[in-house]
């Protein structure tokens, strides 16, 4: 089933959809259409943020106010990025000193403004799409941890990779043992091999051991993926470790 074009979300989300169109889009909410799912969940985020940077028009904050922050759920996501959003614009302010912000009164709870950017990287699932040098995204890093398998009830970790992406590096932290070198294959969710790769080396990181595993974007259309890492030690066959479930989004 082709992806729903953003703005076709966007209008759904607002309630500028007429009654067939939205009939669709709830059809595809409860199918089995996981990555649709996602791509809904990001969209929201998207129009959130655009709210919170003050970018929507005049008829697009009437029906945000009006239809889109219509849940609990919602309205707690925008407080999150309002008091994020105050957090780096008081950073930003070079005038004051270090902890200035802290005695600045603020629309959200001075606590909020001082976990914002922590807990912004320790949210599960969370998108993750990095470019060098803030120019244009050509690489993608995500860092991934073992056991989080689609039938356990976690939230897979998402990787959003534009459409200027040529690598997706994926960052698998294992336990510190005591191996000669790594390897480790990509499978579709349904079982079929890929990507593999060979000579990998484990660098020591804080407690445990984190092995790069890059292949190019083109090779992971949207959808589910896990990965097998193996440990390797001269003469023997390679020994099964973790499993590593991710989600890939096309932008």
């Amino acid at each position: 089933m082709k992806p729903a074009n953003e703005d076709v979300l966007r209008r759904y989300l607002l309630g500028r959809m007429d009654p067939e169109s939205r009939d669709g889009i709830e059809a595809r909410l409860f199918s089995d259409d996981q990555v649709f799912w996602e791509r809904l969940n990001l969209a929201e985020d998207e129009l959130i943020d655009a709210y919170a940077a003050g970018t929507l028009d005049d008829e697009e904050k009437v029906l945000f106010d009006t239809s889109f922050l219509s849940t609990n759920e919602r309205r707690a996501k925008l407080e999150f990025a309002l008091a994020l959003g105050a957090y780096a614009e008081q950073r930003r302010n070079k005038r004051r000193g270090s902890w200035d912000w802290l005695r600045v009164p603020v629309a959200a709870p001075r606590w909020v403004l001082a976990t914002a950017a922590t807990l912004m990287l320790l949210l599960p699932g969370v998108v993750w799409r990095i470019a060098p040098g803030g120019g244009s995204p050509t690489d993608v890093t995500v860092s991934l941890a073992s056991g989080l398998l689609r039938d356990g009830g976690g939230e897979l970790k998402r990787v959003l990779a534009p459409a200027a992406c040529q690598l997706v590096h994926l960052e698998l932290s294992a336990d510190p043992e005591p191996y000669a070198g790594y390897s480790a294959t990509v499978y579709e969710v349904g079982g079929e091999e890929i990507w593999s790769q060979y000579k990998l080396v484990g660098i020591a990181r804080d407690g445990s051991v984190a092995v790069r595993l890059t292949l190019p974007c083109e090779s992971l259309p949207e959808g589910d993926y896990w990965v097998r890492l193996r440990g390797v030690m001269p003469g023997r066959e390679p020994i099964p470790l973790d499993r590593y479930d991710f989600r890939v989004l096309r932008d």
